[in-house]
């Protein structure tokens, strides 16, 4: 880790990206490309009539598989998290209030105590759940820099070894087991090329 990553101390952004890029157990794989399968539907068919935009959103399903129930800890994660990303504490996604430090978004999410791993806003991993048990991971990757690519890359490897996942991507319309390491590949260029684009 190099001191630059190390000084984060706080990552802010927009509530719309929770829950679009996650890690699930390999249990709920299933389910998971089905919510997929649903939500490319539910995009073509609420697609708006001038073609920009959408009439409707889909909702993202929660698995009924889910971290907790394979009994992942974020003592467990955090073990082997932090040695790859810096543990940024102070959270905050909010949407109404933007990104103004003096208001406060009544329906932001402010942690101070976060499980949150990553270089900046840009490139992260974050743990949710009711301690001791993590229920759900969800990530953000919208960098091109290979550094910091390579650091989501074992970050996302190490949750893994621990507690055999798979990628669930609503951006880019894909999903597969971290283990297969074709699909970790040819994801990992994926999101490279979207950051590019």
């Amino acid at each position: 880790m190099t001191d630059e990553f190390a000084a984060v101390t706080k990552i802010h952004i927009h509530e719309d990206e929770w829950g679009m890029r996650c890690l699930h157990p390999l249990a709920a794989a299933t389910e998971v490309a089905a919510d997929l399968r649903a939500s490319e539907v539910a995009s073509g068919a609420n697609r708006a009539p001038d073609g920009i935009g959408w009439t409707d959103v889909h909702e993202i399903a929660a698995p009924e598989h889910d971290y907790a129930e394979a009994g992942l800890t974020f003592a467990q994660v955090d073990a082997v998290l932090a040695p790859i990303m810096p543990r940024v504490r102070r959270f905050v996604a909010t949407a109404s209030a933007g990104f103004d430090e003096s208001r406060r978004d009544p329906m932001g999410i402010y942690e101070d105590d976060a499980y949150c791993y990553g270089v900046d806003a840009s490139c992260f991993i974050k743990l949710n759940g009711d301690e001791p048990l993590v229920e759900s991971i969800w990530f953000r990757a919208d960098t091109k820099d290979p550094a910091r690519l390579e650091l989501l890359r074992r970050a996302i490897i190490a949750v893994d070894l621990i507690a055999p996942s798979v990628i669930a991507d609503y951006w880019l319309d894909c999903t597969g087991p971290v283990a297969d390491g074709e699909f970790l590949h040819r994801y990992m260029r994926m999101l490279a090329q979207e950051a590019e684009d």
